[in-house]
């Protein structure tokens, strides 16, 4: 068994040498920090991830390992060592389908069940309003329905850790209440509730915002919107899209001062279009959009966005070279608290966790390790 040491600077200012023994961390030494040294860092954590490199999560068949792993390939080499694949709007059975599929392609591939922790079942149960659907294709739009939901989720194997509602909607607060017994965490999003819904979501047991303040209207209310109540309910943790391009730095500051940053964590949002040449593109369930020369991908012919083009160390860059946020604080917003947040286990450099992290250098490209391999 191959033998591999690491020294660097963990997340908590600490200088070790980490041994590695196969998959596995097998050692941890103190030694003396030098300004040379690079970061050891938890790997990152994108909790929604809608598929990359023209495949969605939505289509997969038994037969998609060999995309599964081209997609996985790319988010490696953007330092994502866990992601929950993402499923957006469109006809059910798809979903079920592709839930079946991936429950008997992770059962017998280990690397792909290692990096793809689970689901996140973003679509269907949202919002059929304009504007706040975003995206999604309206006619696969349905009103909550927990039993079909757990029907999929049985599918999947009961891969499914988030569930995305719109709560105002018939049936939305019984499903939340249902989905959060079953130890599923809900999510509000792509949703326009009033105040009081919220905080009754809250009762019930939503504890995430989906992307806040997008999958909205362009043009809103100024008090008569779900923003302001999502601020106001201490229990709901706000994702925040990090690409650079769905909100602007002001914004993001503001939710991480009124929430925390303990309570806050980045998504990347990735459209399946995602690493990608510019150009026009069309999504199964969903609207044609258009990826831009600097990485802007919307609707055709609109300004609303659809998806994000970058992976979420995007969001690390954004965080610190955008809106003003400490490394360490940026690191564990699309890291260490999605992963607690969405109950995904992350190794966190320890003997006798397996050997996935990030070295970090201060020049150069930082470099994913999973499960020991480069």
């Amino acid at each position: 068994m191959q033998t591999t040491k690491y020294r660097g600077i963990l997340l908590d200012g600490r200088a070790v040498e980490l041994t590695v023994s196969g998959s596995r961390i097998t050692g941890s030494t103190p030694i003396d920090a030098t300004a040379s040294l690079p970061r050891l860092l938890p790997a990152l954590v994108d909790i929604q991830q809608n598929g990359a490199l023209t495949f969605a999560f939505n289509n997969i068949t038994e037969e998609s390992a060999p995309q599964l792993h081209k997609i996985a390939a790319h988010l490696k080499k953007n330092c994502v060592g866990r992601v929950l694949a993402t499923f957006t709007t469109t006809d059910y059975p798809r979903l079920e389908r592709a839930a079946a599929a991936l429950n008997k392609i992770f059962k017998a591939d280990q690397e792909l069940e290692t990096l793809f922790a689970g689901i996140f079942h973003e679509g269907v149960f949202i919002s059929p309003d304009k504007g706040w659907r975003g995206g999604h294709c309206p006619e696969f739009i349905l009103a909550p329905d927990y039993e079909r939901f757990s029907r999929l989720n049985e599918l999947s194997g009961h891969r499914v850790k988030v569930v995305n509602v719109a709560p105002e909607t018939e049936g939305g607060l019984d499903f939340v209440r249902k989905a959060a017994s079953s130890g599923v965490r809900v999510a509000l999003g792509h949703c326009h509730p009033d105040a009081a819904t919220i905080h009754k979501a809250a009762d019930c047991g939503a504890t995430l915002i989906t992307h806040f303040a997008n999958g909205s209207a362009p043009e809103i209310h100024r008090f008569n919107n779900p923003f302001w109540g999502f601020l106001d309910e201490e229990r709901l943790a706000p994702g925040l899209v990090g690409d650079g391009f769905h909100l602007p730095p002001e914004v993001v500051r503001t939710v991480i001062r009124c929430k925390g940053e303990d309570n806050c964590f980045m998504v990347s949002d990735a459209n399946i279009y995602s690493g990608c040449a510019p150009g026009l593109y069309h999504r199964i369930g969903g609207l044609d959009c258009v990826i831009e020369e600097n990485g802007f991908i919307h609707v055709a012919g609109q300004e609303i966005l659809a998806g994000a083009y970058f992976q979420q160390n995007r969001s690390v860059s954004f965080l610190t070279e955008t809106c003003g946020v400490a490394f360490a604080s940026a690191w564990k917003m699309c890291s260490v608290i999605p992963a607690k947040l969405a109950g995904i286990e992350l190794p966190m450099l320890n003997p006798g966790e397996e050997a996935t992290f990030v070295v970090y250098p201060d020049q150069g490209e930082p470099q994913l390790i999973f499960r020991g391999e480069k």
